[in-house]
């Protein structure tokens, strides 16, 4: 194989991370932006509308749209430094919070479509309601899908990241049907218990939401599919395990000749992935890169000492 070629390997791995980190930002962006103007609509709305501004909090669409914020703005800095590390990485707690989110601001747009639409237009499409349940639902869906970080979703995952909307259903069951808005509880915003019985209502919603949820996990998890067969298409099948491991050592050394020493770090799903392909130990690529890693190190630092006056 030849350096050209092989060169070009090694900066493909780089720059997907790169161009990754970037669609991550730009998405996140968004994310943040129409979360943060669904939020501020609503609060235009009560204040405009007189209501009790107490009330606020009641509306799923205001959690949701909290949820979806918080977490691509937790996810912003994550970005911004794969951009300058061309390694894009953040905490699985914060993709469950990301996918917690999306699941909830999906389910506004879902719920007003199918319940909320047909008994009272006004209410689910009219003045800035159209943005907060129809275009910031779906863009925050796009989104998230953009924001991919490596790792499956599994079933497990999604009923985790259900927790927090099938609480709030509590909440509302609580609030509207045993409490009363007469005795203080709430009015019955979803009309949840106004056409039909709450029984018949909760469990269909339940059923709804847990299919959004599988619906979303499974377009995620055929993106990380695609990413993977990418990251594999320059390799071909029949390479002997010493090339692979030339080629991780060039790797390691690309790294350590271009980042700094606090920012180095091991892409251990990467090579994961090129170990599963080729039937390696993982410990002998990571070795191999390793090795890279010091070499190109330790050739940056004699470049930079002889540069020096």
């Amino acid at each position: 194989m030849s350096n050209p070629e092989k060169k070009k390997k090694r900066e493909y791995l780089i720059e997907i991370q790169k161009w990754r980190s970037v669609i991550a930002l730009m998405s996140c962006i968004i994310t943040y932006v129409l979360s943060i103007f669904a939020i501020v609509a609503s609060l235009i709305m009560y204040t405009r509308e007189n209501w009790n501004l107490s009330d606020f909090f009641r509306y799923f669409t205001t959690l949701s749209n909290m949820v979806t914020g918080i977490s691509a703005g937790f996810i912003i800095p994550f970005a911004i430094n794969g951009i300058r590390k061309k390694r894009f990485v953040y905490p699985h707690w914060l993709s469950m919070m990301h996918y917690t989110g999306t699941i909830a601001t999906t389910m506004t747009m879902i719920f007003t479509l199918v319940f909320i639409l047909p008994f009272d237009p006004e209410f689910a499409l009219g003045d800035y309601n159209f943005f907060l349940h129809i275009i910031c639902p779906i863009a925050i869906l796009i989104s998230f899908q953009l924001v991919e970080f490596g790792r499956e979703l599994t079933r497990r995952d999604s009923l985790v990241c259900l927790i927090p909307f099938f609480l709030y259903t509590w909440v509302y069951l609580i609030m509207v049907v045993f409490i009363g808005k007469e005795n203080g509880g709430w009015e019955d915003l979803y009309m949840l218990n106004t056409f039909v019985p709450f029984y018949i209502s909760m469990p269909l919603v339940w059923i709804l939401a847990y299919f959004i949820a599988f619906l979303i996990r499974l377009a995620y998890n055929s993106l990380v599919k695609i990413r993977k067969e990418k990251l594999l298409g320059n390799w071909s099948s029949d390479l002997e395990p010493v090339e692979i491991g030339i080629e991780i050592y060039g790797l390691g050394r690309y790294n350590g000749l271009t980042g700094e020493k606090s920012d180095l770090i091991i892409p251990y799903d990467i090579l994961e992935i090129i170990a599963d392909k080729y039937s390696m130990k993982i410990e002998t690529l990571v070795k191999a890169y390793t090795k890279g890693l010091i070499s190109g190190v330790k050739e940056l630092s004699d470049l930079r000492s002889k540069s020096r006056p």
